[in-house]
């Protein structure tokens, strides 16, 4: 595997993306509707609501890393929102069928779980129902069930990330004060977080692995943003889920076991150790 697209290189989490596989010695083509304002080259303007165009531009790639969608902010309805993730997610899948890649990784999300409160148990785990309560969590999870289908159809591999909220470098005082200062607005994520370099890693042992067909992964740091025992805030929040394992005292109850087990993958960056020394928000 020499060259990989990616798909949404523009944002954040793209960004380090880019990065990461370019460190460990890939080629690697950015996608997105803009270039970087900063760029040394290697990558194209493409939006992946137009399928005819990524045929063309993933002709002689390796395998696709997809976080290409318009940011939430930008959606004028659910119907904007449902094309972005289904149909951005099938041109991706269409385009590296038509044109041979067998590998992928790309973003799906912790609202795939929907309503915690209608969860079996806690922690959640890939074991957990997907029962989505919104038009984004039904999306995802309907791409997941045609990304399994892909892999049937042209043995290919995929690997989907439950990912709750996104951090970077930069980001970690501003982005996540509302956990730590306001615990009740982030209750449907469980607190938890992961850093965009640790996203990065996962998609690189991912498309160096050899496990085939499709997985569905949950990916977040070891521990919630929070100065409260874990516990505490899910018999608060979460009176009437039983907690079937024990969690640890600051320990996120979005398990990423399974990543861990398959990949050797590690969360390498948290709060706790950057947040003295992060920015404020740029």
């Amino acid at each position: 595997m020499k060259h990989i697209i990616v798909t949404g290189a523009k944002g954040g989490t793209g960004r380090s993306i880019v990065d990461c596989l370019r460190t460990a010695g890939y080629a690697v083509t950015g996608i997105d509707l803009e270039y970087p304002t900063h760029t040394d080259g290697g990558y194209k303007k493409a939006d992946v609501l137009d399928g005819t165009s990524l045929n063309d531009l993933f002709a002689n790639a390796d395998a696709v890393v997809h976080f290409g969608s318009l940011p939430t902010d930008h959606w004028s309805s659910w119907s904007t929102c449902f094309e972005n993730v289904m149909m951005g997610g099938f041109n991706v899948l269409q385009a590296a069928a038509n044109t041979g890649i067998t590998r992928i990784a790309y973003a799906s999300s912790i609202e795939v779980y929907g309503n915690l409160n209608k969860q079996p148990h806690l922690p959640l785990t890939e074991e957990s129902p997907a029962i989505p309560v919104s038009i984004y969590g039904s999306a995802k999870l309907r791409l997941e069930e045609l990304a399994s289908d892909y892999c049937r159809w042209h043995d290919m591999s995929i690997a989907g990330f439950r990912l709750g909220r996104i951090v970077y470098e930069n980001s970690y005082n501003w982005r996540l004060k509302s956990h730590t200062e306001s615990p009740d607005r982030c209750v449907d994520c469980l607190w938890c977080y992961i850093d965009a370099r640790d996203v990065a890693e996962a998609c690189r042992l991912w498309l160096e692995s050899d496990i085939t067909g499709f997985k569905a992964y949950n990916l977040a740091a070891d521990e919630v943003c929070l100065e409260v025992p874990t516990e505490t805030m899910l018999r608060e929040f979460y009176p009437n889920i039983p907690i079937q394992r024990k969690i640890g005292k600051f320990q996120s109850p979005f398990f990423s076991t399974e990543l861990k087990m398959d990949l050797g993958w590690q969360a390498k960056h948290h709060w706790r150790d950057l947040r003295i020394e992060a920015e404020t928000k740029p």
